[in-house]
């Protein structure tokens, strides 16, 4: 898992009034400070962001280092209280960020999800997960789910933390043209006939909805590393 780069998930509170995305604002400013220091520190690979259709004040930024302990060393240091200080001025005054980590990979090749050209990436947290969702379950879905009409990409990782109570959690990010494709999928027999896949080796999901990524970073002069994994479980 440690070859696997760790990504920061900031799950932020910021009113869509509250223009971040320009940076002729005062707000886009301020944004644009916050991740200048994030990519300054090391390990910085790439970063994203964006707000949550479900509801725009619901933002979430990522930040991919090489190892976990760059983000943890990073929360210790000036730079990060410099960062705390401007996402006070920008967050909802009764909001209460939180972070979590996770291991994210692609599944698919020329994937789109994650700040890569993707609308929306759909997203959920699956809890309580075992051996029979990662080397089954899990593998089996990129393969089905790949070929639907309107998917741009499949990711998904183990999460470090626990969530709401529950442990070994994985989140998952599935790039799609819109959300009414991803919708209407839900309601087709293809889905209704494989639907099952998704209950095998966890004991169900939370945090369902859609991130539409507007915003990313590369690390200058990186060449990306990581290439897609190909499982053996299914030959769809």
């Amino acid at each position: 898992m440690s070859a696997i780069p760790a990504t920061q998930i900031n799950y932020l509170e910021i009113s869509q009034n509250v223009k971040i995305e320009d940076q002729n604002t005062d707000p886009g400013r301020l944004w644009k400070k916050a991740l200048d220091l994030l990519e300054a520190y090391d390990g910085f690979r790439r970063l994203y962001w964006g707000r949550s259709p479900e509801d725009w004040s619901k933002v979430q930024l990522h930040v991919v280092r090489d190892h976990l302990s760059q983000h943890q060393d990073f929360q210790k240091t000036s730079k990060y209280e410099q960062l705390q200080s401007i996402l006070k001025k920008l967050i909802v005054p009764s909001s209460v960020p939180f972070t979590r980590h996770a291991f994210i990979e692609e599944f698919t090749p020329n994937n789109q999800a994650l700040g890569k050209g993707a609308p929306f990436s759909g997203t959920a947290i699956y809890v309580d997960t075992n051996e029979a969702w990662h080397v089954g379950a899990w593998p089996l879905w990129t393969h089905i789910v790949r070929h639907v009409d309107g998917c741009l990409g499949v990711t998904g990782g183990r999460v470090v933390e626990s969530v709401d109570g529950h442990h070994n959690c994985y989140v998952v990010y599935v790039g799609w043209e819109s959300i009414e494709k991803h919708d209407a999928y839900h309601h087709t027999r293809h889905f209704a006939n494989r639907r099952v896949v998704l209950a095998l080796g966890n004991k169900g999901w939370k945090e369902y909805g859609h991130v539409k990524f507007q915003g990313a970073r590369e690390a200058r002069g990186r060449v990306e590393e990581e290439t897609p994994r190909v499982s053996k479980e299914s030959k769809l």
